[in-house]
C-alpha cells in the first residue's frame, strides 16, 4: 500500500510541477455572456490562416487551452455551429495569457435547414477514452427502447435477461449523464426499456474511466447521454411504435421542453406493453444427467414519467431538480419439462407450470446547486440523491411428477432497496493545468422477505424453514483528485485517483451474515501525443472495482423447479481489474486499440448437482487474462453511403479458484459492418444493412458458440424532417441464439437459449414547435443502483 501511495504522489506531482512554456488559456462565450461548448480555435501565425500553429475544441464550459512557439502576434479564428466565424488579431505575453472570445449568432435565411446540416455529427467517433455512437443519426436506433439501442451499438453487447457488456471484456456499469443507474439483471432491463431513443443523444463506451467516475464495473462504463436543451422556447415530441417478435408489442411516448432566460424544464412520458417467447434448454452431464426445457410467456407493460427543471438565480448560479418515476409489471408464464436420467435410465419425469408476477416501483430524485466561481471556469457543484424501488414478486409452481405425485408450492417475495449519497465535485482550471476535486458518501439499504409456502388440498400452508428474510446495509465514502496538463502542442497528460472505502453488514433470519470492511485506491492515467493533425496517439491505465449485488449476497435459496434451486453467498468478495490501453487515431477515421486486463475474484453462478438437486450458487470462481487489439473504421463515400466496421479479436485465459470450476482458453474474433445508404440528395430517404458476427470465445469456465445478426431498415423524414417514419427488421437469420458449454472439473453443462431477438419494428415521430430545443437534462449522480438487484 505505501509502494502505491507513494508511486501516485510523485505521479501528481510530476504532472503539477512541468512547466507549460507559453500556454494561452481561453473562453468562448456568446454576446449574452453564456458559454458556447465545442467551439472550433485554431491559432495561426499570419492573417492569410496558412500556417495553422495550434487547434482545439473547447469543453462544455467553453474553456480551451493551446500552447504557442513564443510570445508576439498571432491571428484566432473561431466558429461554431449557429454561429458567425470571427477572427481577431491577439497578442500574446506570457505574463497575461488570459483570452476571452464573443461571438454572435448567424443571420441567415433558412437557418434551420443550414444548422441541421451544418450541426450534424458522425454516427460513430472514437475518442481519447472512449467511443462514441450518436444514436440521433442512425435509424438502426429509431422507435425502440433504450435496450435496443444499447443492443444496436457497436462493442456493447446486451440482451433481454440484463446480459450486458462490452465485446472482449467483463463486468460493466451502466450510467445515464454520467450517473449510473444502479440497477441490474431484471431490473435493469425494465429500467432500460422506460427510456425511449428520441429522447437518447449518443451512447459512449468508455473503458478505462477517469477517477472522477465510480470505480465499479471492471471493464469499464457504458453512458447513456440524454438529449440536452440548447435553445429558448418550447418543443416536444410524440411518437408511437410497434413491435413484432412472436407476440405483438407497442409503445407511445412524449415529451414537452420549455426554456427562457431563468427557467429550463422537461417533461417526458413513455408507455409500452409487450410479449415475447423465451426458449430456454440446460443439460447437466454427470454421473446423473438432468435435461430441462423451459418455454416462458413474458408480458411487459409499464410506464415511465421523467421531470427536469433547472432555474438560474443569475448568471453563475443555478439550482435544479430530477425526478423520475418507473412502473414496470412483467407476468412471465413458463412450462418447464425436466428429465433425471442416471446413465441411460430415466430415473423421472417432470412438467412443471411457473406463473410469476413482478410489479417494480422506482422513485429517483436528485436535487443540486451550481455555481460558477470565476471567468476562468471554476464551478462547484453539490448534489444529493434518492433512490427507493419496491419490487412485490408472487411466485406460484405446480408440477406434476411421472409417479403420481405432484409437487405445489407458492413463494411470495418482496424486495425494497432505497440508496441516500450526497456530493461535493470542484472544477478547477488554472493557467498552468486543470484540476478536479470531490468527494462522495453513500448509504444502501435493502430489505428481502420470502415467504413460502406449501399448497396442500387447495390450502396454502406456510414453511418456516424455507422462508427466510434478509437484511443488507452498506456505507461507502469515496473521494477523487484529477489534474491535467497541456505540456506542449504535442503532448497532454491526465492523472487521477480516487479511494473508496466500504463497510457492509448483513444478517438474515436463519443467521447467516456478512460483516466486512475494506478500503481501496483506484489510480488512473492518460497520456496523448499528437505529433499532427491528423496522428493520435494514446496511452491509458485505470482499475476498476466489481461489488456483488445484494441478491448475489441474499443466502435466501429460491425454488425455481422441485429439483432445483438458487442461493446467494454472504461471503463473496469484490473483484479488480487492471486495465491498460495503447491506442493510435489517424484522421479521425481509422482507430485501433491494443488492450490488457488482468482481472481476480471474478464471481459467476457456479451449476452443480446435489443429491439429485440442480443447485446453483455465487461463487469467487476464477482469475482472468484478456490481451487484444480492437481496430474501426468509419467514412462516407459518394456522398450516399456511410460505412462503419470494426473488428476485435483477444486472447482469454481464464484460471479456476475452485474445484469445481475449469480453467479456459481462447482466440476469439468479433466483427460488424454497418451501412447507411441515403437514397436521395437530401437524406429523406436512407436504408441501412448492418451485419454483426461472434466467432466462438470464452468467459470464466463457460465457452459460447457462434453468434450473429443480420439487420436492415429504412428511414424517411418529411415535412422538413419533423415527421421520422422508421421501419427495421432485426435478426433475420435467427442468429441470436446463446448457445455453449460451462466446463466443471467432473461434469459440463449445455446451454441454448433464445430470447426471441428476431423482430419487426415500425415507429413514426413527430417533432413539434422550436425543433432546436431538446430538452432539459441535468446530471443526476446516484452511484450504487445498479447494485440494487
Amino acid at each position: 500500500m505505501r509502494k502505491s501511495n507513494l508511486i501516485g504522489a510523485a505521479l501528481f506531482l510530476s504532472i503539477s510541477t512541468v512547466s507549460a512554456q507559453n500556454i494561452i488559456n481561453g473562453k468562448v462565450k456568446d454576446i449574452q455572456g453564456q458559454s458556447v461548448p465545442f467551439a472550433s480555435v485554431k491559432i495561426f501565425a499570419s492573417e492569410n490562416k496558412t500556417d495553422i500553429i495550434s487547434e482545439k475544441i473547447t469543453d462544455e464550459n467553453g474553456l480551451f487551452s493551446v500552447s504557442v512557439p513564443k510570445g508576439g502576434n498571432y491571428y484566432v479564428s473561431t466558429s461554431a455551429s449557429g454561429y458567425s466565424d470571427i477572427t481577431q488579431n491577439y497578442m500574446f505575453d506570457p505574463s497575461q495569457n488570459n483570452l476571452t472570445i464573443s461571438i454572435s449568432k448567424e443571420k441567415i435565411a433558412g437557418i434551420k435547414e443550414v444548422v441541421l446540416v451544418g450541426t450534424k455529427k458522425k454516427i460513430f467517433e472514437r475518442k481519447i477514452d472512449r467511443f462514441v455512437f450518436n444514436t440521433e443519426n442512425s435509424i438502426a436506433s429509431k422507435g425502440v427502447d433504450g435496450l435496443d439501442v444499447l443492443a444496436a451499438t457497436p462493442l456493447v453487447k446486451a440482451d433481454d435477461e440484463g446480459n450486458i457488456g462490452i465485446v472482449g471484456k467483463s463486468g460493466v456499469s451502466i450510467m445515464i449523464n454520467d450517473r449510473p443507474v444502479n440497477l441490474s439483471g431484471k431490473d435493469l432491463v425494465s429500467y432500460l426499456k422506460t427510456i425511449r431513443s428520441e429522447n437518447i443523444e449518443r451512447i459512449e463506451v468508455i473503458t478505462t474511466p477517469p477517477a472522477k467516475y465510480e470505480a465499479a464495473g471492471n471493464s469499464g462504463i457504458i453512458n447513456i447521454v440524454l438529449k440536452q436543451n440548447p435553445k429558448k422556447g418550447f418543443s416536444g415530441n410524440i411518437s408511437t411504435s410497434y413491435t413484432r417478435k412472436s407476440k405483438d408489442g407497442f409503445s407511445n411516448n412524449g415529451a414537452l421542453n420549455y426554456q427562457s432566460n431563468k427557467v429550463n424544464t422537461s417533461l417526458r412520458v413513455s408507455q409500452f406493453d409487450a410479449e415475447k417467447i423465451a426458449t430456454e434448454n440446460l443439460t447437466i452431464f454427470d454421473v446423473s444427467q438432468v435435461e430441462n426445457n423451459v418455454r416462458r410467456l413474458d408480458r411487459n407493460r409499464g410506464y415511465n414519467i421523467n421531470y427536469n427543471i433547472d432555474y438560474s438565480i443569475n448568471s453563475k448560479t443555478s439550482v435544479g431538480a430530477i425526478y423520475n418515476y418507473s412502473n414496470t409489471k412483467i407476468n412471465s408464464d413458463s412450462d418447464i419439462f425436466s428429465k433425471y436420467s442416471r446413465g441411460n435410465v430415466i430415473d423421472s419425469l417432470i412438467s412443471t407450470k411457473t406463473f410469476n408476477e413482478s410489479k417494480v416501483d422506482n422513485h429517483q430524485l436528485n436535487v443540486y446547486f451550481e455555481k460558477k466561481l470565476d471567468s476562468l471556469g471554476k464551478k462547484l457543484y453539490v448534489g444529493g440523491n434518492l433512490f427507493d424501488s419496491r419490487n412485490k414478486n408472487p411466485f406460484l409452481l405446480r408440477s406434476e411428477v411421472d409417479n403420481n405425485s405432484n409437487i405445489d408450492y407458492d413463494i411470495n417475495s418482496r424486495y425494497k432497496y432505497q440508496i441516500y449519497s450526497g456530493q461535493v465535485d470542484f472544477y478547477l482550471p488554472f493557467k498552468k493545468f486543470v484540476g478536479e476535486i470531490g468527494g462522495k458518501y453513500t448509504r444502501f439499504n435493502t430489505d428481502t422477505e420470502l415467504g413460502f409456502f406449501n399448497y396442500e388440498n387447495g390450502t396454502s400452508i406456510y414453511d418456516n424453514i424455507r422462508s427466510n428474510d434478509f437484511s443488507y446495509k452498506e456505507d461507502n465514502w469515496a473521494s477523487y483528485i484529477t489534474l491535467s496538463k497541456a505540456f506542449s502542442e504535442k503532448w497532454e497528460g491526465k492523472a487521477g485517483i480516487r479511494y473508496e472505502f466500504t463497510s457492509l453488514d448483513g444478517i438474515s433470519r436463519n443467521g447467516e451474515n456478512v460483516n466486512s470492511n475494506y478500503g481501496k485506491w483506484f489510480p488512473s492515467l492518460y497520456l496523448t501525443y499528437k505529433p499532427s493533425t491528423k496522428n493520435i496517439f494514446t496511452l491509458s491505465y485505470s482499475k476498476r472495482i466489481s461489488r456483488p449485488s445484494a441478491r448475489a449476497l441474499n443466502p435466501t435459496t429460491i425454488y425455481l423447479d422441485p429439483y432445483s434451486y438458487a442461493t446467494g453467498n454472504p461471503y463473496l468478495v469484490p473483484s479488480f481489474s487492471n486495465n491498460i490501453e495503447l491506442g493510435y487515431v489517424f484522421n479521425n477515421k481509422l482507430s485501433i486499440t491494443a488492450f490488457y486486463q488482468k482481472s481476480t475474484n471474478n464471481f459467476d453462478q457456479v451449476v452443480s448437482l446435489d443429491n439429485g438437486y440442480r443447485v446453483i450458487n455465487y461463487l469467487n470462481s476464477y482469475d482472468e487474462q484478456n490481451v487484444g487489439v480492437n481496430a474501426t473504421y468509419y467514412n462516407t463515400f459518394f456522398k450516399r453511403w456511410d460505412l462503419y466496421t470494426t473488428a476485435n479479436y483477444s486472447y482469454i485465459e481464464s484460471k479456476g479458484l475452485i474445484n469445481q470450476v475449469k480453467g479456459l482458453s481462447s482466440n476469439s474474433l468479433y466483427y460488424a459492418v454497418n451501412n447507411t445508404v441515403h437514397l436521395n440528395k437530401a437524406k429523406t430517404v436512407s436504408f441501412l444493412v448492418n451485419f454483426s458476427h461472434y466467432l466462438p470465445y470464452t468467459k470464466g469456465n463457460f465457452k459460447f458458440e457462434n453468434m450473429y445478426n443480420l439487420a436492415s431498415g429504412l428511414r424517411i423524414s418529411l415535412f422538413e424532417k419533423k415527421l421520422q417514419v422508421n421501419m427495421t427488421v432485426q435478426d433475420i437469420l435467427k442468429g441470436m441464439r446463446f448457445k455453449g458449454n460451462s466446463y466443471y472439473s467432473t461434469y459440463y453443462t449445455h446451454s441454448d437459449n433464445y430470447y426471441d431477438a428476431r423482430s419487426f419494428n415500425l415507429s413514426v415521430t413527430y417533432q413539434f414547435g422550436n425543433n432546436k430545443v431538446k430538452g432539459n437534462n441535468k446530471k443526476a449522480n446516484l452511484e450504487e443502483v445498479n447494485r440494487a438487484n
